[in-house]
């Protein structure tokens, strides 16, 4: 894993909840008004108590424009600006000292199919051991049958509840078929599960997941990963995106994840900074 400076992220990689359609649909499902930036990325806003506006500008290189806002909207703002890519920022935008988002991320490349290759030793041996494993299959499901797996595993899972619907929500608003879902079964009974989301015609990023106790007995969350790789590549997908890794922000029960997610990974990017505005 190398970590990069946000500068060198590729043009054609764009982070997913500014540019997902169906991101963008779950927001407004949610009460939040979305504006087009350009033709692939959204902000969004809100308004509380009748009376001014929250407006986020996540990993956004375009400077919010102020002039706009103020025409067209309430004039009392407080305005969220978290950059991608950009380094240079004008002078009459204050640092956020109060985090509002999650500042680091990973993705990987798909070049071809040796994918695996990249991978650390741990991951390359648990492959190994799923793939002599005849007992294991993964199967593709819809929504439904995702969801009545998801309920009924029996898993620690604090937030269970909240990616139940998140997922459920999402996939409600899918009408491309971008979200894909997973489960691993052991025989005939389910031991790990991954929904995905496909975005920006060349990436997919990690949606929602689940694992039971047997998962690490046979290696099935890694080979979730591994089918998800494959399957991506036959898709002509060319960015992996595993969202958010812990940071200083999160508790540190998130740390075991983060651990497992880097035995996948290329490229390690941080986004340390925001800023803000009060107008």
């Amino acid at each position: 894993m190398q970590l990069i400076n946000r500068q060198e992220v590729p043009k054609d990689h764009i982070y997913y909840r500014t540019s997902s359609p169906i991101y963008k649909k779950y927001l407004e499902s949610s009460k939040l008004k979305t504006i087009p930036v350009w033709e692939k990325q959204f902000w969004w806003l809100k308004n509380v108590f009748r009376v001014f506006n929250v407006a986020k500008f996540e990993r956004i290189d375009e400077e919010p424009n102020i002039e706009q806002l103020k025409k067209n909207w309430f004039k009392h703002w407080f305005i969220i600006w978290i950059p991608y890519t950009r380094k240079e920022i004008p002078d009459w935008w204050k640092n956020l000292w109060i985090n509002s988002y999650f500042t680091t991320t990973w993705f990987t490349i798909l070049n071809d199919e040796n994918y695996f290759k990249k991978w650390k030793d741990r991951a390359k041996r648990a492959r190994k051991k799923f793939l002599s494993n005849e007992n294991l299959i993964i199967k593709e499901l819809n929504t439904n049958d995702f969801q009545k797996i998801y309920s009924e595993s029996k898993i620690s899972q604090p937030f269970k509840k909240s990616f139940m619907k998140y997922h459920k929500d999402a996939s409600n608003l899918d009408d491309k078929w971008e979200i894909r879902n997973f489960v691993c079964f052991l025989w005939d009974f389910p031991i790990a599960g991954l929904a995905v989301l496909d975005y920006n015609w060349n990436s997919s990023a990690h949606l929602v997941s689940f694992i039971t106790k047997e998962w690490k007995q046979y290696q099935a969350w890694t080979w979730l990963i591994d089918y998800w790789f494959k399957s991506s590549l036959n898709k002509w997908i060319k960015y992996i995106n595993f969202d958010h890794l812990r940071d200083k922000f999160m508790t540190w029960d998130q740390q075991w994840y983060t651990d497992f997610k880097e035995n996948f990974m290329d490229y390690k990017v941080v986004f340390p900074d925001s800023y803000f505005k009060l107008i």
